[in-house]
């Protein structure tokens, strides 16, 4: 017992002892330590360090085509040198300079860029398929545009690549929009320009007091952001100038462009389109959810066209319904993601971010949808002509690099930290970007599906039902003609 006691005074003598030695010589190497551990318990730098032990280009070009006269895509590939720019642009230029300079060395290759005028750039991928010259490997273009060089033969299958696909650097919804067993474009932390065109909703917080609404924040927590409350909160906040006419220099509950039935249709959980991985042949599932979609549709026209309380743009204006709002004559404002830094730059009162409100509140996400112009990764057959082992581990090097790089610069610096004014719109933009919905019907508009809601919510006839059932009619055929194009490319 005594040895015991005495064994306990050292141990409580030697705590003290320490806690008392705030200059501690063994701090500093204690702390490397640490931090040796976590290096080494890093995802990202276990994966970098695997991949720099493979990957070898043999000092050859690698070539990326993208479209350079669409805003944003640029950003996505090209950079100078780093000059040390805090603005938006500069931080995401470094970071990808950063990205492409340890590209090139880590994969000892010479990293060839293409920019090409998006109404040439399905013309030269053909050639590059067809020919293989080479001179690219990566392509960079809208999804609409990747899904018809899909149609065309022109992609090569992600999944017949020995990679990873479930890695946090590649996008799983897009890993999941599949056509007959194979994955044609990704999504990943290489991209900008489709988180850019994702739709979120952003509030006036002076007006929210100063009408003594509800904290959206708490609304949204508590699973009460639907349709429903958001049409009672907007409904009585309409005022007119006194000029006699209804346009954009009125108060509103609501501005939006007019693309607001699509945010509204994707953000009730609702889809045209059901394809994955697992699926042989997409399948139309909206025939199941008609009653919901008819709601939806009621809800989304009285928000729009009932009581004056929503300005809609014009096609080819939409940037008046940003006006509205930054000039403080709108409580609510729904816009692509792209839209924060303008704000942020211009807006002189305080705003918030939240999502597109829920069909109900049984409704299990917040969902949003992004544009078929948003930017996606794709691959052309010609590749298959080389070392297949080798160009996959170039990619995954480049997916690894902007997830360590680029994402943080654009996603953690600018968008949820920069570009918004507070801890709670930041937290709501992680919650939007969590459940993006990818529809086929957006990609293809041959099946003649991805405008109808749209254009039936800012109508006031009621054919939405009977035009959908109309184009349903020649689903089947359509799918089985993109299938067989793509077993058969031309």
């Amino acid at each position: 017992l005594v040895s015991l006691l005495l064994a306990l005074l050292m141990a409580a003598s030697t705590l003290v002892a320490c806690g008392q030695n705030t200059e501690d010589p063994g701090a500093e190497s204690g702390s490397s330590t640490i931090a040796a551990t976590e290096e080494e318990t890093n995802p990202l730098e276990d994966a970098l360090n695997a991949l720099r032990a493979e990957v070898d280009w043999g000092g050859n070009d690698f070539g990326i085509i993208y479209v350079n006269d669409i805003g944003g895509y640029t950003e996505e590939v090209e950079a100078e040198p780093e000059n040390g720019d805090e603005t938006g642009s500069g931080v995401i230029n470094d970071a990808v300079f950063e990205r492409n300079t340890l590209f090139e060395e880590y994969c000892n290759l010479n990293f060839v860029l293409v920019p090409t005028p998006n109404p040439s750039i399905g013309s030269a991928i053909m050639a590059e398929v067809q020919t293989g010259t080479g001179d690219f490997h990566l392509i960079t273009t809208t999804a609409d545009t990747a899904a018809r060089n899909a149609t065309s033969g022109y992609l090569y299958n992600y999944l017949d690549l020995d990679m990873d696909l479930e890695q946090e650097w590649w996008d799983a919804g897009t890993l999941d929009f599949a056509l007959d067993g194979r994955v044609f474009f990704m999504d990943g932390s290489f991209n900008i320009v489709d988180d850019d065109v994702t739709f979120v909703f952003m509030f006036n917080k002076e007006l929210r007091t100063e009408y003594q609404i509800a904290n959206p924040y708490d609304t949204v927590k508590a699973g009460d952001w639907t349709l429903n409350y958001f049409n009672s909160v907007v409904s009585q906040l309409a005022t007119e100038n006194g000029d006699g006419k209804w346009d954009e220099n009125d108060t509103y509950g609501f501005s939006t462009p007019g693309s607001i039935g699509n945010t509204f249709f994707y953000g009730a959980g609702l889809k045209y389109v059901e394809n994955n991985r697992e699926m042989d042949v997409p399948e139309l599932v909206l025939d199941k959810k008609m009653e919901q979609a008819l709601n939806v549709l009621d809800m989304a026209r009285s928000i729009i066209q009932e009581n004056n309380s929503t300005y809609v743009a014009p096609q080819g204006q939409e940037g008046l319904s940003r006006d509205v709002f930054i000039q403080g004559r709108s409580l609510f404002y729904c816009e692509a993601a792209s839209y924060l830094r303008g704000l942020n730059a211009n807006m002189e009162r305080e705003y918030g971010v939240v999502p597109v409100p829920k069909y109900d509140k049984a409704q299990a996400n917040y969902t949003t949808w992004r544009h078929g112009i948003g930017s996606t990764l794709s691959i052309p057959t010609s590749v298959a002509k080389g070392d297949m082992e080798q160009f996959a581990l170039v990619l995954e090097t480049y997916a690894v690099l902007s997830q360590k790089y680029v994402r943080p610069a654009y996603y953690d610096t600018m968008l949820t930290t920069r570009n918004v004014q507070d801890v709670e719109s930041s937290e709501m933009l992680d919650l939007i970007f969590l459940n993006r919905t990818y529809d086929m019907a957006m990609y293809f508009t041959q099946l003649g599906f991805n405008g109808l809601f749209e254009q039936a919510a800012l109508s006031s006839g009621n054919t939405f039902a009977s035009s959908y059932q109309s184009n349903s009619k020649r689903f089947d055929k359509q799918i089985a003609s993109i299938l067989r194009k793509l077993q058969n490319p031309r």
